[in-house]
């Protein structure tokens, strides 16, 4: 197994990501989360990777971090889950909510990966129970129902749900645990705002 690459970064969009090392650009793909986003052309990066082995394709996959890497081994175990899955649900929601998620038994807020219906969220929570205890998380976030109530009221008003999960994982901290549905609609729709 390839264990991590450093090399300086030629391009990153969407899920993928070029590294150049020496006279090789190696194309890895990474979800498409705003930490992955933010790395800039040109600078040196380190990065975790997983090398996908099928018969027909070798793919690259490349995390910034153990726990996230961690995550995506458990979620590629869970049957019908493939790397394509994995990275999309990687790249909507934060490992937060996943491990929260799955500890509440609530397949909600899996169930907004586009791709991803009822039966597959329930599946992943029902074969990752326990799975999850050597991944750390942040101590809090912003409570898992009022997300979900203020995504589809938001939704309702036309907006995507792919922007609207940007700003509520950027909220994220212990600041906003106790946020109610209504507050947190008006802070995204101010967000929202701002941005457009």
């Amino acid at each position: 197994m390839i264990e991590s690459l450093t090399g300086k970064i030629v391009k990153i969009e969407n899920n993928e990501l070029v590294l150049q090392i020496g006279p090789i650009n190696l194309l890895i793909l990474v979800p498409a989360s705003e930490k992955y986003l933010k790395l800039n052309q040109g600078n040196e990066l380190t990065i975790k990777t997983i090398l996908d082995v099928k018969e027909d394709s070798l793919n690259l996959i490349g995390f910034l971090d153990d726990n996230e890497r961690k995550l995506f081994q458990k979620l590629i175990s869970v049957k019908g889950v493939g790397f394509k899955v994995a990275i999309a649900i990687l790249s909507t929601i934060t490992i937060e909510d996943i491990i929260e998620s799955v500890s509440s038994n609530n397949h909600n807020i899996i169930k907004q990966v586009p791709g991803i219906g009822d039966k597959t969220a329930k599946l992943i929570l029902i074969q990752l129970q326990g799975q999850l205890d050597n991944i750390s998380m942040k101590s809090s976030s912003v409570d898992l129902d009022v997300q979900l109530e203020a995504t589809k009221a938001v939704e309702a008003l036309g907006y995507q749900n792919e922007e609207i999960r940007k700003i509520i994982n950027s909220l994220n901290n212990s600041n906003l645990k106790n946020l109610d549905t209504e507050s947190l609609i008006r802070i995204i729709i101010e967000k929202i705002s701002v941005q457009n």
